[in-house]
């Protein structure tokens, strides 16, 4: 049996974003994008992470906490980057973008929004 050959360092991160969800987590692996610019490709960048406290999106753009009562609605993503495709998360944290949203690289962003909503997140 041959060794697996070496990990890209695009894979070696993308792994980072495939780890599985710990008990009493959601988890799914995607891109994200902010006010400046966004993750895209085959591999995952970015994954959006839910308690029925706090979202946390964390990518290669960096990681986004915000709280339960701080997201002010969940809906449908912009034109840009992603044609609609996305879920636009609205909050009120001081000093983050004002446009987070997140692209689920497997399923529809319809169903993370209706998984967030049972969790008790507010949708529009």
């Amino acid at each position: 049996m041959q060794p697996a050959p070496p990990m890209t360092t695009l894979q070696a991160r993308s792994a980072e974003f495939l780890q599985p969800a710990a008990p009493g987590e959601l988890r799914w692996p995607g891109h994200m994008a902010d006010d400046i610019a966004a993750t895209y490709g085959p591999e995952p960048l970015a994954s959006l992470t839910a308690t029925a406290d706090v979202l946390i999106l964390n990518s290669t753009r960096g990681t986004y906490r915000v709280p339960r009562a701080s997201v002010t609605t969940l809906r449908r993503g912009k034109m840009y980057p992603w044609f609609f495709k996305g879920l636009r998360i609205q909050h009120r944290v001081a000093g983050f973008p004002t446009v987070l949203q997140f692209l689920p690289l497997i399923g529809h962003w319809k169903e993370v929004q209706a998984q967030l909503k049972a969790l008790g997140y507010p949708v529009a």
